[in-house]
């Protein structure tokens, strides 16, 4: 099933691993292990593509617990993950709601979607372990720290490494529109609060490594963001009405920052 799946090597042994339903995983090689970052929709062999890159052990995290990000996780027998994302995880990757989400994304009609559902990986027990925030998981010369930035989803988190001034960022820095409409999103501000803390480290990292493409972007990425969030919070209630297969929400653009939100959740 590695059809599914295209690589591309983005920076010193880091590669990116597209899957079909809009899905982005990163691979990270160390000198005595490899951390797989996110495990994508679940639809096709990741473990397989992954093996075709590194014969290391593999850590495998979940930036968060959507679908597009933690549903390959039963690809794996050990996962790393948020712990307040648990409960949505257990809902939201199940198959029947993988293959929903894919009838709605993509369409039964479309020629795609038989051989993406006939992909779907089926779920099984995997050994769990909590993520703790200033965690650090060692990759032999590779040092990546938990950073919480609560918003998108309640457990959301980046992993942070200094040294090298890398930052992967799940859904919480995107070039793509920021969903904050969701029925478990948390306020727009604390989303605000938790980006303010990740710029008080952006002496720590210039190139970041989000959880949807393009990838990699720069901290402008992370500084528009934050100006767009800022203008939200000065006048709630700003964009235009926007509709995504997700839901409802208004729109905000501020350079390349832009922001799907519940004007019933800014404070």
């Amino acid at each position: 099933m590695g059809d599914f799946f295209a690589t591309k090597l983005i920076g010193e042994n880091i590669w990116s691993i597209d899957g079909p339903s809009n899905d982005l995983m990163h691979l990270v090689v160390g000198s005595q292990k490899a951390m797989l970052v996110d495990t994508g929709m679940g639809i096709g062999d990741l473990a397989g593509v992954v093996k075709s890159l590194t014969s290391l052990p593999v850590m495998v995290v979940n930036t968060h617990g959507h679908p597009d990000h933690a549903g390959g996780n039963s690809n794996f027998d050990e996962i790393w993950l948020p712990e307040r994302d648990e409960s949505i995880r257990q809902v939201m990757c199940s198959e029947e709601f993988r293959l929903g989400d894919l009838k709605v994304f993509i369409g039964e009609g479309d020629p795609r979607y038989k051989k993406l559902a006939d992909g779907v990986v089926r779920s099984k027990p995997f050994k769990s372990h909590y993520l703790e925030p200033g965690e650090c998981f060692d990759l032999g010369d590779r040092v990546f720290e938990i950073l919480e930035i609560p918003g998108h989803t309640p457990g959301s988190i980046c992993l942070l490494n200094a040294k090298e001034k890398l930052l992967f960022s799940g859904d919480s820095i995107v070039a793509t529109p920021v969903w904050l409409y969701l029925k478990h999103s948390l306020p727009l501000r604390t989303y605000y609060d938790a980006l303010k803390r990740i710029e008080a480290k952006c002496d720590s990292f210039d190139t970041i490594f989000p959880g949807h493409q393009p990838t990699p972007l720069g901290r402008e990425n992370l500084m528009d963001l934050i100006a767009c969030a800022e203008e939200i919070l000065s006048k709630p209630g700003i964009g235009e009405p926007t509709t995504t297969f997700a839901g409802q929400g208004l729109f905000w653009v501020h350079g390349k920052g832009n922001i799907i939100y519940n004007p019933e959740n800014v404070n």
